[in-house]
């Protein structure tokens, strides 16, 4: 039977990128571990966030999540660092330039062994959410609250989500975060962040039904047909109520 860190004070920010996620999640009062391959990106963030790691409250782990631990070739693109990524044709979109590196790879098991199994998971892996999502049915002790960044597959996100025993979920339209306030300071959220945990974003929890039902009316149809303009891009976001 699958339990979930309920009473954990700590997030996973997996795909830190700038940190402005990490920012947010310490404001709140959580520990973070945080996750992210690129290690310019790292060092950066290891300036920022300088009295928080000598706090005790933030680790940042310089690699990359996957199926297997290890080492990877991960592509990091010189003209946007979001767009990052283990899958070379995501790396390199739109004919844009990268770099490949080796890094360290790690399962989410190994993760939470050396780090403890987070309240809340933010997933933001570029092209690889789906190998993360699959290793969560492996697991003893899981997070309460899960955010995954849609894509093609979001109908088999859900699904996995639900097989995993969470039975609340939202959507969050990302384009719409910058609008948000962050109630830790009375601030917008950056551009780019991943914006408010789940139990803050505004309306109910839904059912796994209803949020198939909802999901299916705005984001893409069951056939995979997008009905939602391209301006517009989704966190799906699930707890264990």
């Amino acid at each position: 039977m699958m339990e979930y860190a309920l009473d954990s004070r700590l997030v996973a920010d997996l795909g830190m990128n700038n940190g402005d996620d990490t920012g947010f999640y310490l404001r709140k009062g959580f520990n973070v571990v945080a996750l992210e391959a690129n290690p310019g990106l790292c060092r950066k963030a290891g300036a920022r966030f300088a009295d928080a790691i000598a706090g005790g409250k933030l680790a940042i782990v310089n690699a990359a999540i996957w199926d297997q631990s290890g080492e990877v070739t991960f592509h990091v693109n010189l003209d946007n660092d979001h767009w990052s990524s283990i899958e070379t044709g995501w790396a390199g979109r739109d004919n844009s330039q990268t770099q490949p590196i080796t890094v360290r790879s790690m399962t989410l098991g190994e993760l939470f062994t050396e780090h403890g199994v987070p309240y809340y998971l933010k997933i933001d892996v570029e092209g690889v959410d789906l190998q993360v999502l699959e290793q969560l049915n492996s697991l003893a002790l899981l997070p309460a609250r899960v955010s995954v960044e849609d894509c093609r597959f979001g109908f088999q996100y859900l699904d996995i989500l639900a097989s995993a025993g969470y039975n609340g979920f939202k959507l969050l339209d990302q384009s719409t975060v910058p609008d948000l306030r962050d109630e830790t300071n009375d601030a917008a959220f950056p551009r780019g962040a991943s914006g408010p945990l789940g139990d803050e974003i505004a309306g109910e929890w839904l059912s796994y039904d209803d949020i198939v039902a909802l999901y299916a009316a705005t984001v893409r149809d069951r056939e995979g047909n997008r009905i939602a303009d391209r301006t517009h891009w989704w966190d799906i976001h699930a707890a264990r109520l």
